[in-house]
Protein backbone atom coordinates (compact mmCIF):
# COMPACT_ATOMS: atom_id res chain seq x y z
CA UNK A 1 0.00 0.00 0.00
CA UNK A 2 1.47 3.02 -0.93
CA UNK A 3 1.55 6.66 0.35
CA UNK A 4 -1.74 7.91 -0.87
CA UNK A 5 -3.43 5.04 -0.14
CA UNK A 6 -2.59 5.51 3.64
CA UNK A 7 -3.02 9.36 3.37
CA UNK A 8 -6.48 8.73 2.29
CA UNK A 9 -7.24 6.07 4.76
CA UNK A 10 -5.90 8.61 7.57
CA UNK A 11 -8.28 11.21 6.74
CA UNK A 12 -11.63 9.20 5.78
CA UNK A 13 -11.50 6.76 8.63
CA UNK A 14 -10.35 10.00 11.32
CA UNK A 15 -13.61 11.74 9.82
CA UNK A 16 -15.52 8.81 10.24
CA UNK A 17 -14.47 8.15 13.58
CA UNK A 18 -15.32 11.61 14.67
CA UNK A 19 -18.56 11.33 13.39
CA UNK A 20 -19.29 7.41 13.97
CA UNK A 21 -17.84 7.13 17.56
CA UNK A 22 -18.92 10.10 18.72
CA UNK A 23 -22.53 10.02 17.80
CA UNK A 24 -22.99 6.77 15.80
CA UNK A 25 -26.95 7.09 15.45
CA UNK A 26 -28.38 9.92 12.32
CA UNK A 27 -27.81 13.23 13.44
CA UNK A 28 -31.38 14.91 14.28
CA UNK A 29 -31.75 18.27 14.53
CA UNK A 30 -35.83 18.54 14.60
CA UNK A 31 -36.16 15.51 17.02
CA UNK A 32 -38.48 18.41 19.07
CA UNK A 33 -40.80 17.47 16.25
CA UNK A 34 -40.26 14.04 16.60
CA UNK A 35 -39.21 12.34 20.03
CA UNK A 36 -39.55 9.17 18.94
CA UNK A 37 -36.32 9.05 17.20
CA UNK A 38 -34.53 10.20 20.59
CA UNK A 39 -36.92 8.10 22.97
CA UNK A 40 -38.54 4.96 22.76
CA UNK A 41 -41.11 5.88 25.43
CA UNK A 42 -42.29 8.95 23.81
CA UNK A 43 -44.21 6.16 21.58
CA UNK A 44 -48.05 6.45 21.87
CA UNK A 45 -47.58 8.79 24.73
CA UNK A 46 -50.61 11.27 23.25
CA UNK A 47 -54.44 10.88 21.69
CA UNK A 48 -52.48 10.78 18.35
CA UNK A 49 -52.03 7.97 15.72
CA UNK A 50 -49.22 9.51 13.50
CA UNK A 51 -46.71 8.77 10.66
CA UNK A 52 -43.75 10.48 9.94
CA UNK A 53 -41.23 11.07 7.48
CA UNK A 54 -37.73 12.92 7.19
CA UNK A 55 -35.11 13.28 5.32
CA UNK A 56 -32.07 15.29 5.92
CA UNK A 57 -28.68 15.81 4.22
CA UNK A 58 -25.87 16.69 6.48
CA UNK A 59 -22.76 18.61 5.40
CA UNK A 60 -23.66 19.90 2.06
CA UNK A 61 -20.85 19.87 -0.60
CA UNK A 62 -18.68 17.53 1.27
CA UNK A 63 -18.85 14.50 -1.05
CA UNK A 64 -19.72 11.23 0.95
CA UNK A 65 -21.22 13.29 3.15
CA UNK A 66 -24.04 12.02 5.68
CA UNK A 67 -27.75 10.96 4.13
CA UNK A 68 -30.46 9.78 6.20
CA UNK A 69 -33.92 8.78 5.60
CA UNK A 70 -36.67 8.09 8.34
CA UNK A 71 -40.03 6.67 8.38
CA UNK A 72 -41.47 6.05 11.96
CA UNK A 73 -45.16 5.24 12.98
CA UNK A 74 -46.66 5.07 16.32
CA UNK A 75 -50.23 5.35 18.21
CA UNK A 76 -51.95 4.35 21.55
CA UNK A 77 -53.57 1.75 22.57
CA UNK A 78 -55.48 3.41 25.04
CA UNK A 79 -57.66 1.28 26.69
CA UNK A 80 -54.55 -0.65 27.91
CA UNK A 81 -52.37 2.54 28.30
CA UNK A 82 -49.82 0.80 25.91
CA UNK A 83 -47.90 2.95 22.95
CA UNK A 84 -47.18 0.53 19.99
CA UNK A 85 -44.53 1.67 17.17
CA UNK A 86 -42.08 1.14 14.67
CA UNK A 87 -39.16 2.63 13.36
CA UNK A 88 -36.95 1.80 9.69
CA UNK A 89 -33.90 4.48 9.23
CA UNK A 90 -31.70 4.35 5.90
CA UNK A 91 -28.34 6.36 6.69
CA UNK A 92 -25.42 6.44 4.52
CA UNK A 93 -22.57 7.73 5.28
CA UNK A 94 -19.08 7.84 2.72
CA UNK A 95 -18.82 3.93 1.25
CA UNK A 96 -20.94 2.68 5.15
CA UNK A 97 -24.74 1.83 4.57
CA UNK A 98 -26.43 1.62 7.81
CA UNK A 99 -29.96 -0.07 7.99
CA UNK A 100 -32.21 0.04 10.98
CA UNK A 101 -35.97 -1.57 11.48
CA UNK A 102 -37.17 -1.82 14.83
CA UNK A 103 -40.72 -2.20 16.75
CA UNK A 104 -41.15 0.12 19.82
CA UNK A 105 -43.52 -0.66 22.55
CA UNK A 106 -44.58 1.36 25.34
CA UNK A 107 -46.51 1.54 28.84
CA UNK A 108 -48.07 4.66 30.27
CA UNK A 109 -49.21 5.28 33.75
CA UNK A 110 -50.49 8.17 35.85
CA UNK A 111 -47.82 9.55 38.09
CA UNK A 112 -47.11 12.79 40.42
CA UNK A 113 -50.39 14.63 38.51
CA UNK A 114 -49.10 14.01 34.99
CA UNK A 115 -47.83 10.92 32.49
CA UNK A 116 -44.98 8.07 33.23
CA UNK A 117 -44.04 6.24 30.26
CA UNK A 118 -41.46 3.52 30.28
CA UNK A 119 -40.51 2.23 27.05
CA UNK A 120 -38.89 -0.14 24.71
CA UNK A 121 -37.29 -0.99 21.02
CA UNK A 122 -35.84 -4.09 19.64
CA UNK A 123 -35.18 -4.83 16.17
CA UNK A 124 -31.85 -5.05 13.85
CA UNK A 125 -29.30 -2.87 12.24
CA UNK A 126 -27.57 -4.11 9.12
CA UNK A 127 -24.31 -2.79 8.28
CA UNK A 128 -22.73 -2.51 4.62
CA UNK A 129 -19.45 -1.26 3.23
CA UNK A 130 -18.99 -1.24 -0.04
CA UNK A 131 -15.58 -0.98 -0.70
CA UNK A 132 -15.64 -1.32 -4.68
CA UNK A 133 -16.38 2.58 -4.18
CA UNK A 134 -13.01 3.70 -3.60
CA UNK A 135 -10.68 5.27 -5.59
CA UNK A 136 -7.44 3.74 -5.63
CA UNK A 137 -4.05 4.94 -6.85
CA UNK A 138 -2.81 1.34 -6.99
CA UNK A 139 -5.57 -0.88 -8.54
CA UNK A 140 -5.61 -4.58 -7.41
CA UNK A 141 -4.39 -3.39 -3.76
CA UNK A 142 -5.07 -6.61 -1.66
CA UNK A 143 -5.41 -4.91 1.22
CA UNK A 144 -8.93 -4.13 0.38
CA UNK A 145 -11.69 -6.53 -0.62
CA UNK A 146 -12.91 -6.26 -3.74
CA UNK A 147 -16.47 -6.29 -3.43
CA UNK A 148 -19.35 -5.17 -0.42
CA UNK A 149 -18.65 -6.77 3.22
CA UNK A 150 -22.09 -6.53 5.52
CA UNK A 151 -23.56 -7.86 8.84
CA UNK A 152 -26.67 -8.05 10.30
CA UNK A 153 -26.69 -7.57 14.47
CA UNK A 154 -29.73 -7.17 17.02
CA UNK A 155 -30.29 -3.92 18.74
CA UNK A 156 -32.54 -3.04 22.09
CA UNK A 157 -32.66 0.66 23.40
CA UNK A 158 -35.27 2.04 26.16
CA UNK A 159 -36.53 4.92 27.53
CA UNK A 160 -38.48 6.93 30.45
CA UNK A 161 -40.12 9.94 29.58
CA UNK A 162 -42.78 12.08 31.73
CA UNK A 163 -45.10 14.73 31.12
CA UNK A 164 -47.31 17.07 33.19
CA UNK A 165 -49.22 20.11 31.82
CA UNK A 166 -46.82 21.90 30.06
CA UNK A 167 -43.11 20.03 31.37
CA UNK A 168 -41.76 17.07 29.83
CA UNK A 169 -38.14 15.29 29.88
CA UNK A 170 -36.81 12.00 29.40
CA UNK A 171 -33.95 9.85 29.76
CA UNK A 172 -32.53 6.60 27.35
CA UNK A 173 -30.50 4.52 26.52
CA UNK A 174 -29.92 3.03 22.64
CA UNK A 175 -27.46 0.27 21.64
CA UNK A 176 -27.64 -1.95 25.07
CA UNK A 177 -26.04 -5.18 24.00
CA UNK A 178 -23.13 -3.66 21.88
CA UNK A 179 -23.79 -5.70 19.20
CA UNK A 180 -20.40 -6.29 17.03
CA UNK A 181 -20.75 -6.16 13.21
CA UNK A 182 -18.42 -9.50 12.19
CA UNK A 183 -18.52 -9.06 8.42
CA UNK A 184 -16.45 -10.76 5.47
CA UNK A 185 -13.94 -8.15 5.49
CA UNK A 186 -13.18 -8.45 9.63
CA UNK A 187 -13.67 -5.37 10.22
CA UNK A 188 -15.32 -6.02 13.54
CA UNK A 189 -16.63 -2.67 14.69
CA UNK A 190 -19.44 -2.36 17.17
CA UNK A 191 -22.11 -0.15 18.38
CA UNK A 192 -21.39 1.97 21.49
CA UNK A 193 -24.01 3.03 24.09
CA UNK A 194 -25.98 6.33 23.24
CA UNK A 195 -27.31 8.28 26.09
CA UNK A 196 -30.07 10.73 25.83
CA UNK A 197 -31.49 13.10 28.17
CA UNK A 198 -34.13 15.71 26.98
CA UNK A 199 -36.20 18.30 29.26
CA UNK A 200 -38.02 20.91 28.26
CA UNK A 201 -41.05 23.48 29.38
CA UNK A 202 -43.79 25.41 27.13
CA UNK A 203 -44.51 29.12 28.20
CA UNK A 204 -47.63 30.74 27.70
CA UNK A 205 -46.77 34.55 26.60
CA UNK A 206 -50.12 35.59 25.55
CA UNK A 207 -53.62 34.23 24.32
CA UNK A 208 -52.06 33.58 20.98
CA UNK A 209 -48.14 33.13 21.75
CA UNK A 210 -46.22 30.60 22.99
CA UNK A 211 -42.16 30.06 23.69
CA UNK A 212 -40.88 26.32 24.16
CA UNK A 213 -37.26 26.22 25.71
CA UNK A 214 -35.55 23.10 25.93
CA UNK A 215 -32.36 20.86 25.86
CA UNK A 216 -30.97 17.57 24.99
CA UNK A 217 -27.80 16.37 26.37
CA UNK A 218 -26.01 13.55 24.30
CA UNK A 219 -23.23 11.44 25.39
CA UNK A 220 -21.03 8.54 23.74
CA UNK A 221 -17.56 7.53 25.41
CA UNK A 222 -15.35 8.30 24.56
CA UNK A 223 -16.52 11.66 22.86
CA UNK A 224 -17.01 14.63 25.44
CA UNK A 225 -20.99 15.24 26.07
CA UNK A 226 -22.66 17.56 23.58
CA UNK A 227 -25.74 19.74 24.47
CA UNK A 228 -28.74 20.86 22.02
CA UNK A 229 -30.03 24.03 23.60
CA UNK A 230 -33.54 24.61 21.30
CA UNK A 231 -36.10 27.88 21.79
CA UNK A 232 -38.98 27.96 19.60
CA UNK A 233 -41.88 30.27 19.52
CA UNK A 234 -45.20 29.70 18.60
CA UNK A 235 -48.54 31.65 17.17
CA UNK A 236 -51.61 30.07 17.59
CA UNK A 237 -50.13 26.60 18.23
CA UNK A 238 -49.84 26.50 14.20
CA UNK A 239 -46.78 28.35 13.29
CA UNK A 240 -43.44 27.62 15.16
CA UNK A 241 -40.01 29.26 14.15
CA UNK A 242 -37.18 28.18 16.75
CA UNK A 243 -32.88 28.41 16.87
CA UNK A 244 -30.89 25.59 17.87
CA UNK A 245 -27.35 25.89 19.18
CA UNK A 246 -25.24 22.54 19.39
CA UNK A 247 -21.79 22.37 20.85
CA UNK A 248 -19.05 22.20 19.08
CA UNK A 249 -21.24 21.57 16.17
CA UNK A 250 -23.75 24.32 14.21
CA UNK A 251 -26.31 26.85 14.96
CA UNK A 252 -29.59 25.78 13.44
CA UNK A 253 -33.31 27.51 12.27
CA UNK A 254 -36.15 26.25 11.71
CA UNK A 255 -39.48 26.52 11.52
CA UNK A 256 -43.14 24.07 11.43
CA UNK A 257 -46.55 24.78 9.43
CA UNK A 258 -49.48 23.00 10.51
CA UNK A 259 -51.06 23.28 6.93
CA UNK A 260 -54.33 20.92 8.56
CA UNK A 261 -54.74 20.23 12.02
CA UNK A 262 -53.85 16.47 11.55
CA UNK A 263 -50.70 17.51 8.74
CA UNK A 264 -47.23 19.52 9.45
CA UNK A 265 -44.36 20.43 7.38
CA UNK A 266 -41.14 21.41 9.47
CA UNK A 267 -37.62 22.18 7.65
CA UNK A 268 -34.22 23.14 9.45
CA UNK A 269 -31.18 23.94 8.23
CA UNK A 270 -27.69 23.42 9.99
CA UNK A 271 -24.99 26.19 9.80
CA UNK A 272 -21.67 24.59 10.31
CA UNK A 273 -19.51 25.55 12.94
CA UNK A 274 -17.02 22.80 13.83
CA UNK A 275 -13.92 22.53 11.82
CA UNK A 276 -15.48 21.28 8.51
CA UNK A 277 -16.75 24.50 8.22
CA UNK A 278 -14.58 25.98 5.24
CA UNK A 279 -15.94 22.41 3.45
CA UNK A 280 -19.42 22.03 4.19
CA UNK A 281 -22.11 24.42 3.32
CA UNK A 282 -24.41 23.60 5.62
CA UNK A 283 -27.37 21.01 6.30
CA UNK A 284 -30.93 20.58 5.47
CA UNK A 285 -33.15 18.55 7.36
CA UNK A 286 -37.25 17.62 6.12
CA UNK A 287 -40.18 16.39 8.13
CA UNK A 288 -43.64 15.59 7.18
CA UNK A 289 -46.08 14.00 9.51
CA UNK A 290 -49.90 12.83 9.40
CA UNK A 291 -52.11 12.22 12.74
CA UNK A 292 -55.23 10.86 13.27
CA UNK A 293 -56.83 12.17 16.50
CA UNK A 294 -58.03 9.48 18.62
CA UNK A 295 -60.46 9.99 21.57
CA UNK A 296 -58.59 9.99 25.01
CA UNK A 297 -59.39 7.80 27.93
CA UNK A 298 -61.59 8.86 30.51
CA UNK A 299 -58.46 8.33 33.21
CA UNK A 300 -55.83 10.61 30.88
CA UNK A 301 -54.40 13.36 32.72
CA UNK A 302 -53.78 17.19 31.49
CA UNK A 303 -50.98 17.46 29.12
CA UNK A 304 -50.04 20.49 26.40
CA UNK A 305 -51.70 19.46 23.26
CA UNK A 306 -48.77 20.57 21.26
CA UNK A 307 -46.25 18.06 22.36
CA UNK A 308 -47.50 16.06 19.96
CA UNK A 309 -48.89 17.33 16.78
Amino acid sequence: MNYYNKLFLFISFGLSCSVSIAQQDPLNSMYVFDKILVNPAFTGSSEWMVGTIKARKQYTGLEGSPSTQTFNFHTPIQRRTIGIGLKVINDEIAIVKNLTAAAIFSYHLNFGGGKLSFGIEGGIQKREINYSKLILSQQNDNAFPLQSASATVPDVSWGLYYQKKQFYGGFSQYHLIKSTFNDAAESNSKLYNHFYFLVGNVFQLSKKWTLEVSTLTKYVAPAPIQFDINSIVYFNDRVGVGIQYRTGDAFVGFFKINILENLRVAYGYDMVTSNLSPYAVGSHEIILSYGIKLPPPPTQKETHPRYYF
